[in-house]
């Protein structure tokens, strides 16, 4: 079975891998699925998914590491890696090209054809399908290194409509010079930087020009007889003419223009008038700098941007005010301003309290309505503020119309429906209200009242005539400017009733917040005077009497009187006004009839009265059908004007922050006012009650129980569930969200006493803005006194309120972050209690990766780490975005030691009840690898002793070779060629570090279980002795060694027949090379199958994104896909990976025991060589009797000879016994040891299956969860 990532399959298929060799010195850069099958070459539009069938396409991606050491670095010396890590380092592929990696990114570099760049990603240790097969060291790559990678984008098969297929018909191409990108330029200072030379040619002149303008000012300004020439009164139409000859118009047109034709009430006071006519003179000459300019220059900057006569013109008109603002021209205009600004402004403080409903602006749809309208005026009002920190006289005009704007249009808000962005911001334009003059000049005035922006009547003054190309008189910004200075007239001519109104606002919250009943009772009883009896007050002047006058000066009669003049004098042939941002049309300055006169009324005499507040305004003296408004909120009166204090707008008056008078009551904890005014049922019925909320959405009840008075909550809860029309009527008053989202049980916290009383109706799965429901606003109270009982309460009725009658559905519990109710709960009680009651995905894990396991052990609670430990669902193993486990994102190393502690209490326990294992591996600075070794030994009280060791590989490596010396004749596996994980030193391999832990992990349990070496004291001091010394267990192993040699030939005979050792060995070998053939057999078949589960999971991935393309799909399916997808996700402590490397343990120790029963044969061999020697020995001393002559000459050689011969045979003889000695103790041994193998290979052979068949039920019992979680998405 051949991987589905082509890469992989066309690697394995070639020629290539019988190339790489060793295996571990090369290194796969294996470019993802996804990227190889949605991404094509841009050059040759091929399909990745086929270039990665070429040999030059693999090969390119397959890195030499020579000798597994890190080019740069000489030696494997640590601290030479270590310095060189976070240097870029050259690799050469198989085909001889060269990538370089910095960091986690890989750079093609010689020999390819196009320089990219690819992240790396993860790393993984792969094994191909086929026998033999050796792991290969895998880096996943976000996209091949070979070619030009264009991403292709599936395009959702919409239906597209007539005209969205005329729409994107292709349209012929034609050459011309607006294809090129032009330069976007917003502000002169911009176009100076953008063209330098331009910038040169005129600092001098612009730098003069401004100098010579504030010398006029350093003294005393003289009066001038006549107004200077507007620029405005004679403009052109530059639309039609070039850049240059528009600019050479304009001279004539700043200095011989007349505006003299102003319609405005507002007069320009001398000095004003001489600081407008130099800067009118400065601005000339500064466009005439501009004309003077090179014409080359000039045609450039046509050229190669959108910018035209006009644009430039009011860019040098805005920069040459915004340079003189700051010191010297809006200075001086407040310093002449400055009697009728401070008037203004004290007038203003003292109408800070007025309420929206209070100035004349009509209100529908109750209570909504009203704070919809609030909400809209504080956007208006933080526009307004903006005026505040403007820098010239265009700026605050664009505030101004701005904040008409805002303050006359509706955003569109809901999340979800379409031209709206997910955090809720409206991508579309905010709807235009269709609002008359009227209700924009009432507007107006409460956001001027609203935003204590000073120097009000300067700035009037500064945008009226300090704008000289712009028609400020005509147009939206007439009409805006003339809204603005009606405004200003009637705040400082004609606001008393205002005043009025807002001191007697102040006075009934003053006194609701101060819990005075006596005077609220006062105030508020039909019956009752406003003043204690015995005082009289003068009656201030009705607002008709005060606002209306000879000159008809009222408000909205004084803009329309404006507009009429203006459309009498000012004729306007075409009706396109320039505005800045939009379009004011929907207001209609223009077609609004006029407002009739109002009708004669006789005026009336001031008198001296008790004045009742029975009456239902001050300004009911006077009404005009004409005049007439919208409905009030809680009242059919009409009224006319503004300052409205009757008494149904005052009791339902409201602050700054749309805060009620019973909403200041419940804030300022005072029981006895809310108790007083919740009795006025005439005033404050239920539904006012359930409505009332501040700007903030909050309700009455949230407020309550955001406050620490039981009592007041307890009050308000009962009246409203006693008040409240029906169950259904509560139940959407607890549903109603503020402007964070959260309802009342969101708050619920603070006073958690209120589940007992309301909780089975509360909305326990609405979540706020953040995602959080209002359980888990509850589990976030760690601090809380009662919080177990508290969560426990929460817990018990969100299970029992729903609808399905089953455990409660963690996934209704997520927030926008991906924490889910075990992320956050901070108590293993309640931990316990949500694994062991509640449907929950014990591995979810949030944005940033981590599960709950991981969260509880990076903040170091012990406690609930202990408690996901012992449940069998939790995976151990699983990585954070940065590859890290929750062992590795500990709090500090005592946590770290906790963890290895319930790590190797997990582990099953030897016959003798002590655990030893393997419990951590980590990387070292100086690029190697540590080891974490505990061992647990019981005592008789029940307790467990630990003892913690650190090794490295090499310990591990003379831990296998000093036993071999002491113990040759035994069992031991010695299979030690680990891929090292620093062939990447930037980042290293934790794949390998894993790897390299199970591996060493089973040889020490192989050591543990060995019948040798089980007992053997070098054994137990590696897990028990936290230090030693190599070369003395060195010394002591060869020592042992040469003893035991002296012991073998002193108490085993030498066996003299070997054919029964022969035969013995055959048969062990034959019965073993079975087992091991089986073994290895059922390793292929069990990668096979992972590597299955691992592609499964891929295409469904792969799906999951031609899925989200099908926009009918109704979004529960999209999750429902997602939620499937994710319970194929095959996890880190896989069974099957378990089982894969139980099999290896298998593996190696029959390889080892198969490589010990070798050793008899070679024995036998030995000794075979021995018998030849010996009969040589001996043939040669009969040959040379036979052969040398019998002569006296040759005795003493002959002797010599045979003395060496009998030497030789004797010499012989002693190495055949010592050999037969070594065959015997050999035997023995290895039949020991083969019969202590076979039985612990029995049992472990079941234990590994028992464990395969629990882990694959905990497994599936899990991913058969989350594929009901997936169904039940779907039936919602």
């Amino acid at each position: 079975m051949h991987p589905l990532n082509p890469f992989l399959r066309a690697f394995f298929r070639s020629t290539l891998p019988s190339q790489c060799l060793p295996v571990n010195h090369h290194i796969l850069l294996v470019p993802t699925t996804e990227s190889l099958f949605q991404g094509r070459d841009r050059e040759t539009t091929a399909p990745y998914a086929d270039l990665a069938v070429s040999e030059e396409f693999l090969s390119s991606h397959v890195i030499r590491v020579p000798g597994g050491i890190p080019p740069g670095t000489t030696s494997k010396d640590g601290a030479n890696i270590r310095e060189s890590k976070g240097k870029a380092k050259q690799y050469n592929t198989l085909n001889g090209r060269t990538v370089v990696v910095k960091d986690t990114y890989v750079y093609s570099n010689k020999g390819f054809k196009s320089l990219t760049q690819a992240q790396l990603l993860t790393d993984a240790l792969f094994c191909p399908d086929m026998p033999e097969a050796q792991q290969w060291l895998v880096y996943y790559i976000s996209r091949p290194l070979v070619g030009s990678y264009d991403p292709v984008r599936i395009i959702p098969a919409n239906i597209k409509t007539a005209a969205q297929r005329a729409a994107d018909k292709p349209k012929p191409i034609t050459p011309s010079a607006s294809d090129v990108k032009k330069k976007e330029i917003a502000s002169f200072m911009e176009l100076l930087t953008a063209f330098p030379l331009i910038a040169r040619q005129l600092q001098n002149g612009l730098d003069r020009t401004l100098k010579e303008f504030a010398a006029q000012f350093e003294g005393p300004v003289p009066n001038k007889s006549s107004r200077a020439p507007s620029v405005s009164s004679q403009r052109s139409n530059y639309s039609s003419t070039s850049l240059e000859d528009s600019l050479a118009s304009l001279r004539s047109s700043v200095s011989g223009s007349d505006n003299n034709n102003r319609l405005s009430s507002l007069t320009i006071e001398p000095e004003e008038d001489t600081m407008r006519f130099a800067l009118e003179s400065a601005t000339t000459a500064a466009i005439d700098l501009f004309q003077g300019v090179d014409r080359q220059q000039l045609s450039l900057l046509g050229a190669t941007t959108d910018l035209s006569g006009p644009v430039v013109e009011r860019m040098i008109e805005r920069h040459v005010a915004e340079q003189l603002h700051e010191f010297i021209l809006f200075p001086r205009i407040c310093n002449i301003r400055r009697s009728e600004d401070l008037e203004l402004e004290h007038r203003l403080r003292k109408m800070a309290n007025i309420d929206v409903a209070q100035v004349g602006i009509p209100i529908e749809d109750g209570m909504r309505g009203k704070r919809d309208m609030a909400i809209r005026i504080d956007r208006a009002v933080g526009m307004f503020k903006k005026m505040g920190i403007a820098s010239s006289p265009q700026e605050m005009i664009e505030v101004l119309l701005d904040t008409a704007k805002t303050v006359t249009a509706t955003p569109t808000t809901n999340v979800g429906k379409p031209g709206v962005r997910p955090d809720g911001a409206a991508e579309k334009p905010s709807i235009a209200m269709t609002i008359n003059a009227d209700s924009l000049v009432s507007m107006l005035l409460i956001v001027v009242i609203r935003s204590s922006v000073r120097h009000l009547h300067a700035r009037l003054s500064y945008m009226r005539h300090f704008v000289f190309i712009d028609d400020v008189d005509s147009g939206e910004m007439g009409y805006v400017l003339s809204t603005f200075e009606a405004v200003l007239v009637y705040l400082s001519q004609d606001s008393d009733a205002l005043r009025i109104a807002a001191r007697k606002n102040a006075r009934l919250w003053k006194a609701t917040r101060n819990g005075n009943t006596t005077e609220l009772r006062n105030m508020l009883q039909p019956d009752a005077p406003w003043i204690a009896d015995g005082q009289v007050i003068e009656e201030a002047p009705s607002f008709d009497e005060s606002f209306r006058d000879q000159d008809d000066s009222s408000l909205s009669s004084r803009l329309t009187n404006l507009n009429l003049e203006r459309e009498q004098q000012l004729s306007m042939p075409n009706g396109n006004f320039a505005a800045i941002g939009g379009s004011l049309a929907h207001v209609f300055p223009f077609q609004k009839p006029p407002t009739p006169p109002p009708e004669a009324s006789q005026p009336k005499r001031k008198r001296v009265t008790m004045a009742s507040f029975r009456s239902a305004s001050v300004s009911s003296g006077y009404s005009s059908p004409s005049r007439s408004r919208s409905k009030s909120i809680d009242s059919t009166m009409s009224t006319l004007s503004t300052g409205d204090s009757s008494l149904d707008k005052i009791s339902q008056s409201q602050g700054l922050g749309g805060d009620s008078i019973l909403m200041m009551a419940i804030e300022n904890g005072q029981l006895a006012s809310l108790e007083y005014l919740l009795s006025l049922d005439q005033y404050f019925p239920i539904e006012f009650v359930l409505e009332d909320c501040n700007n903030e959405g909050m309700t009455l009840l949230v407020a309550a129980v955001q406050g620490d008075d039981k009592n007041l909550t307890s009050f308000l809860l009962n009246h409203i569930i006693r008040n409240a029309p029906s169950d259904n009527t509560l139940r959407a008053y607890f549903v109603r969200q503020d402007s964070k989202g959260r309802s009342f049980a969101h708050y619920l916290f603070n006073q958690p006493h209120l589940m007992e009383t309301v909780g089975e109706m509360l909305p326990w799965q609405l979540k706020d803005k953040n995602g959080q429901t209002p359980l888990f606003a509850l589990c976030r109270s760690y601090d809380h006194q009662e919080y177990r009982w508290m969560v426990e309460t929460a817990l018990t009725l969100a299970t029992n309120t729903q609808p399905d009658q089953e455990p409660l559905h963690l996934a209704d519990h997520i927030d926008n972050k991906g924490n889910t109710l075990l992320h956050i709960v901070n108590d293993p009680h309640l931990t316990a209690w949500l694994l062991r009651h509640c449907d929950s995905d014990v591995n979810a894990a949030n944005d940033k990766r981590f599960t709950p396991l991981m969260m509880a052990s990076k903040y170091g609670r012990l406690d609930l780490v202990r408690t996901f430990f012992g449940d069998a669902r939790v995976d151990l193993q699983v990585k954070d975005i940065r590859g890290l486990t929750a062992v590795e994102l500990a709090k500090d190393d005592e946590v770290r030691n906790r963890i290895d502690d319930l790590v190797l209490l997990s582990t099953r326990p030897a016959a003798d009840g002590r655990i030893t294992s393997v419990v951590r591996s980590f990387f070292v600075e100086d690029a190697t690898v540590r080891l974490v070794l505990k061992s647990g030994g019981p005592n008789p009280n029940g307790t467990i002793t630990v003892t913690t060791c650190r090794r490295s590989v090499a310990d591990f490596e003379g831990l296998a070779k000093w036993l071999s010396i002491e113990q040759p004749a035994s069992w031991i596996p010695t299979h030690f060629n680990l891929t090292s994980p620093f062939l990447i030193p930037s980042k290293p391999s934790r794949a390998v570090l894993r790897d390299t832990q199970l591996r060493l992990d089973a040889f020490l349990q192989c050591l543990l279980t060995h019948s040798t070496f089980s007992t053997h004291e070098m054994v137990w001091e590696f897990f028990l002795v936290p230090d030693i010394d190599p070369a003395m267990l060195a010394d002591r192993a060869k020592h042992k060694a040469e003893i035991r040699v002296e012991n073998v030939r002193d108490d085993y005979d030498p066996i003299i027949d070997t054919r029964e050792v022969e035969s013995f060995v055959s048969h062990a070998k034959e019965q073993l090379r079975g087992v091991s053939h089986a073994v290895k057999t059922l390793i292929r078949r069990t990668n096979a199958q992972r590597m299955l589960n691992s592609d499964l999971y891929d295409a469904r991935l792969l799906n999951n994104t031609g899925v989200a393309t099908l926009q009918f799909l109704p979004r529960k399916y999209l999750i429902a896909f997602e939620r499937y997808t994710k319970a194929l996700a095959p996890p880190e402590s896989d069974p099957l990976a378990n089982f894969y490397y139980s099999l290896h343990s298998i593996a190696n120790s029959s390889t080892a025991v198969l490589v010990a029963l070798g050793r008899p044969t070679s024995l036998i061999g030995s000794m075979n060589q021995a018998r030849r020697n010996i009969e040589r020995a001996l043939g040669s001393l009969s040959r040379q009797s036979r052969w040398t002559p019998n002569i006296g000459l040759f005795d003493e050689t002959r002797r010599s000879i045979a003395a060496e011969a009998e030497e030789k045979a004797t010499k012989a003889q002693g190495e055949l016994d010592s050999l037969g000695s070594e065959l015997r103790y050999t035997q023995q041994t290895v039949a020991a040891e083969l019969a202590g193998w076979q039985e612990q290979h029995v049992k472990f052979g079941r234990r590994m299956l028992k464990d395969l068949a629990k882990g694959m039920v905990v497994k599936e019992k899990a991913r058969l969860e989350s594929m009901k979680r997936a169904l039940r998405e779907l039936q919602r």
